[in-house]
Protein backbone atom coordinates (compact mmCIF):
# COMPACT_ATOMS: atom_id res chain seq x y z
CA UNK A 1 0.00 0.00 0.00
CA UNK A 2 1.84 3.07 -0.79
CA UNK A 3 1.66 5.97 1.23
CA UNK A 4 0.31 9.42 1.05
CA UNK A 5 1.73 12.29 1.72
CA UNK A 6 0.96 14.05 5.33
CA UNK A 7 0.61 17.49 5.18
CA UNK A 8 1.26 19.54 8.46
CA UNK A 9 -1.99 20.57 10.02
CA UNK A 10 -1.38 24.28 8.94
CA UNK A 11 -1.34 23.76 5.69
CA UNK A 12 -4.22 20.97 5.45
CA UNK A 13 -6.20 23.39 7.50
CA UNK A 14 -5.98 25.93 4.52
CA UNK A 15 -6.70 23.19 2.49
CA UNK A 16 -9.62 22.76 3.91
CA UNK A 17 -10.78 25.82 3.80
CA UNK A 18 -10.20 26.29 0.13
CA UNK A 19 -12.09 23.13 -0.27
CA UNK A 20 -15.31 24.45 1.65
CA UNK A 21 -15.10 27.64 -0.22
CA UNK A 22 -14.86 25.92 -3.66
CA UNK A 23 -17.50 23.72 -2.76
CA UNK A 24 -19.59 27.05 -2.09
CA UNK A 25 -18.71 29.15 -4.98
CA UNK A 26 -17.19 27.14 -7.35
CA UNK A 27 -13.58 28.98 -6.72
CA UNK A 28 -11.78 30.33 -3.91
CA UNK A 29 -10.21 34.02 -3.91
CA UNK A 30 -7.36 34.48 -1.79
CA UNK A 31 -9.42 37.52 0.16
CA UNK A 32 -11.89 35.21 1.02
CA UNK A 33 -9.45 32.57 1.88
CA UNK A 34 -7.79 35.48 4.33
CA UNK A 35 -11.04 36.21 6.02
CA UNK A 36 -12.05 32.65 6.41
CA UNK A 37 -8.76 32.00 8.61
CA UNK A 38 -8.53 35.13 10.04
CA UNK A 39 -5.33 36.45 8.32
CA UNK A 40 -3.96 39.08 6.29
CA UNK A 41 -3.79 38.27 2.33
CA UNK A 42 -0.01 37.93 1.91
CA UNK A 43 0.06 35.11 4.54
CA UNK A 44 -2.50 33.39 2.24
CA UNK A 45 0.16 34.04 -0.26
CA UNK A 46 2.81 32.28 1.04
CA UNK A 47 0.87 29.33 2.13
CA UNK A 48 -0.52 28.77 -1.33
CA UNK A 49 2.97 28.95 -2.94
CA UNK A 50 3.49 25.97 -0.22
CA UNK A 51 0.25 23.89 -1.72
CA UNK A 52 1.08 24.98 -5.44
CA UNK A 53 4.67 23.84 -5.13
CA UNK A 54 3.50 20.38 -3.59
CA UNK A 55 0.38 20.10 -6.40
CA UNK A 56 -2.70 20.64 -4.24
CA UNK A 57 -4.05 24.17 -5.40
CA UNK A 58 -3.52 26.21 -8.36
CA UNK A 59 -3.74 29.77 -7.90
CA UNK A 60 -2.90 32.73 -9.45
CA UNK A 61 -1.44 35.98 -6.90
CA UNK A 62 -3.96 37.87 -5.17
CA UNK A 63 -6.72 35.97 -7.55
CA UNK A 64 -8.61 32.81 -7.92
CA UNK A 65 -7.46 29.65 -6.26
CA UNK A 66 -8.57 26.29 -7.19
CA UNK A 67 -8.11 22.75 -5.74
CA UNK A 68 -6.23 20.17 -7.73
CA UNK A 69 -7.76 16.14 -8.26
CA UNK A 70 -4.77 15.66 -5.55
CA UNK A 71 -5.98 18.79 -3.77
CA UNK A 72 -9.82 17.72 -3.57
CA UNK A 73 -9.15 14.41 -3.16
CA UNK A 74 -6.82 15.25 -0.17
CA UNK A 75 -9.41 17.70 1.63
CA UNK A 76 -11.96 15.44 0.94
CA UNK A 77 -10.62 12.66 3.30
CA UNK A 78 -9.95 15.61 5.62
CA UNK A 79 -13.62 16.84 5.63
CA UNK A 80 -15.00 13.57 6.26
CA UNK A 81 -12.57 13.03 9.14
CA UNK A 82 -13.34 16.42 10.55
CA UNK A 83 -17.37 15.93 10.12
CA UNK A 84 -16.88 12.22 11.75
CA UNK A 85 -14.96 13.62 14.73
CA UNK A 86 -17.04 16.67 15.25
CA UNK A 87 -20.49 13.85 15.30
CA UNK A 88 -18.99 11.72 17.50
CA UNK A 89 -18.11 14.67 19.95
CA UNK A 90 -20.98 16.25 20.21
CA UNK A 91 -23.99 13.06 19.84
CA UNK A 92 -21.84 10.58 21.54
CA UNK A 93 -19.55 12.30 24.27
CA UNK A 94 -21.92 15.35 24.37
CA UNK A 95 -19.71 18.13 23.83
CA UNK A 96 -21.37 21.45 23.74
CA UNK A 97 -20.96 22.18 19.57
CA UNK A 98 -18.00 24.69 20.05
CA UNK A 99 -15.90 22.31 21.78
CA UNK A 100 -16.65 19.72 19.24
CA UNK A 101 -15.46 21.65 16.70
CA UNK A 102 -12.63 23.14 18.13
CA UNK A 103 -11.21 19.96 19.40
CA UNK A 104 -12.81 17.27 16.44
CA UNK A 105 -10.48 20.14 14.42
CA UNK A 106 -7.30 19.68 16.62
CA UNK A 107 -7.91 15.69 16.22
CA UNK A 108 -8.19 15.54 12.25
CA UNK A 109 -4.99 16.19 11.84
CA UNK A 110 -3.31 13.43 14.13
CA UNK A 111 -5.23 10.44 13.38
CA UNK A 112 -5.40 8.05 11.12
CA UNK A 113 -8.50 7.24 8.75
CA UNK A 114 -8.63 4.05 9.99
CA UNK A 115 -9.17 5.18 13.90
CA UNK A 116 -11.64 7.87 12.58
CA UNK A 117 -13.43 5.62 10.20
CA UNK A 118 -13.64 3.15 13.63
CA UNK A 119 -14.88 5.94 15.50
CA UNK A 120 -17.27 7.00 12.90
CA UNK A 121 -18.70 3.15 12.58
CA UNK A 122 -19.26 3.45 16.84
CA UNK A 123 -21.03 6.71 16.72
CA UNK A 124 -23.45 5.06 14.17
CA UNK A 125 -23.92 1.56 16.15
CA UNK A 126 -24.41 3.49 19.14
CA UNK A 127 -27.27 6.12 17.23
CA UNK A 128 -28.44 3.13 15.71
CA UNK A 129 -29.79 1.33 18.81
CA UNK A 130 -30.47 4.32 20.69
CA UNK A 131 -27.40 3.40 23.16
CA UNK A 132 -26.19 6.57 25.78
CA UNK A 133 -22.97 5.99 26.91
CA UNK A 134 -24.03 8.97 29.73
CA UNK A 135 -27.62 7.44 30.49
CA UNK A 136 -28.98 10.74 30.55
CA UNK A 137 -30.84 9.52 27.70
CA UNK A 138 -31.96 13.07 26.77
CA UNK A 139 -29.58 14.11 23.84
CA UNK A 140 -28.79 16.94 25.38
CA UNK A 141 -25.79 19.09 23.89
CA UNK A 142 -23.39 19.40 26.69
CA UNK A 143 -22.44 17.24 29.95
CA UNK A 144 -21.80 19.27 33.17
CA UNK A 145 -17.35 19.28 33.97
Amino acid sequence: MEKEEKLAPRLEDYLETIYLLESQKRVARVKEIAQARGVKMPTVSEVLKRLSKKGYVLYESYGYVRTTKKGREYAQKLYRKHRALITFLKDVLKLPKEVAEREGCLMEHHLSSETVERIEKLTEYLKERGIDPFGDGNGSDTVDS
